[in-house]
């Protein structure tokens, strides 16, 4: 009988040892759980809480450096703006019969400097991250020839997405399309579209269209979807004044995208009293130009200036996100603390308990300590 006792005491002092532990290691974390065996349910819900505040912690990091490039490429939209506005002034002073041609050539050089700046601006970037190359960031959106000084577009008409939600992602900043060409011609299926060789054709769906030489022969053999030269391409004429023609045959409207910069280089000959290909032209052939390239760079500006506006309206929809996300956060934040910190007072008070049980155990274990074979005979 004194042993089964034995036995019955140092099992419960065993389980006191354990519970004691559990609540010293409460107490010293202020965690409700040392393991997920303590409450599995409630583990597994905690679990689920930290996984969630992972998630929404990375997507705001994630947003937080989309601020940071959309802002660079508001700024930086903002002051090409504000280069188009001065090449359009300058426009309208060499229009001015009173004008003379030295006063033109120093209007020219005017406009080549903003031509560079323009180029600088729109090859910026942030983070390592090119501002206008659409989801190819690494790509350098605009390249200049050496010998002709023309200026092309280098990447697609794509757009970097920014992880918002879960599982879900909206667009950020603008492409170079969207930012410097303005729609110069459209044909719907069956109509004519004509258009030159810098220019770019976009259909309904953002899809581009490009002139390619499949089989290398220097004869272009069409248009094809997206460069891809296993499609069917649109057949193509080439124009005896280096423009190309088609009939649109697809069931999208095509659109020929041109450029600012090439309506920049045709005012700077205008201005030095030449054509594109550098040869002379009239004073009044001249005026002609100029007054054609204030009509375009009135649409140009319109177009960066509507580029500028959905660029606004995608940084508030992501900054409407980043409200919620934050949000999220703190909500999970105290879900967390409310499952995951331990009921103090009640630990407190749990550990009062468990030291006058020890008292009362410890007592009991030094009597039984205290009988002698001899005394229990007796």
């Amino acid at each position: 009988m004194m042993v089964s006792s034995i036995n019955t005491i140092m099992y419960n002092l065993e389980l006191l040892n354990e519970r004691s532990s559990k609540v010293t290691y409460g107490l010293s974390s202020n965690k409700a759980l040392e393991q997920g065996s303590d409450d599995s349910i409630k583990f597994d819900y905690l679990l689920s809480i930290q996984n969630n505040l992972n998630t929404y912690t990375a997507i705001e990091n994630r947003i937080e450096l989309s601020n940071t490039y959309n802002t660079f490429s508001d700024t930086t939209t903002s002051d090409i703006k504000t280069a188009m506005e001065s090449v359009n002034t300058d426009i309208i002073k060499a229009l001015n019969d009173t004008v003379s041609s030295v006063d033109k050539n120093v209007i020219a050089s005017e406009v080549e400097q903003i031509k560079d700046t323009l180029f600088s601006l729109v090859n910026d970037s942030t983070n390592g991250e090119y501002l206008f190359s659409g989801n190819n960031t690494d790509t350098t959106p605009f390249i200049k020839d050496e010998v002709t000084g023309q200026i092309s577009y280098e990447s697609d008409y794509s757009n970097k997405k920014v992880n918002v939600e879960k599982n879900q992602y909206t667009t950020q900043g603008i492409n170079g399309i969207e930012l410097i060409y303005y729609t110069n011609a459209s044909a719907s299926n069956g109509e004519t579209l004509d258009f030159t060789s810098n220019e770019i054709i976009l259909d309904e769906e953002g899809n581009e269209w490009k002139v390619l030489d499949n089989d290398n022969d220097g004869t272009y053999d069409g248009l094809y979807l997206n460069g891809d030269t296993s499609s069917t391409p649109i057949a193509l004429t080439t124009n005896s004044d280096g423009t190309f023609s088609i009939t649109n045959t697809e069931d999208t409207k095509l659109e020929s995208k041109h450029s600012y910069f090439d309506d920049l280089d045709e005012l700077i000959a205008a201005l030095k009293q030449k054509d594109t290909n550098g040869n002379d032209i009239t004073s009044s052939e001249a005026s002609t130009l100029l007054s054609s390239a204030l009509e375009k760079f009135e649409q140009a500006y319109d177009n960066t200036n509507t580029s500028h506006s959905k660029l606004g309206i995608r940084t508030n929809l992501i900054e409407s996100y980043a409200q919620s996300v934050q949000s999220k956060l703190t909500n999970y934040t105290l879900l967390e603390e409310q499952y995951e910190s331990a009921d103090l007072t009640a630990l407190a008070v749990e550990s009062q308990s468990l030291e006058n049980t020890y008292t009362a155990l410890y007592s009991t274990i030094n009597k039984i300590n205290d009988l002698s074979l001899v005394k229990y005979i007796n």
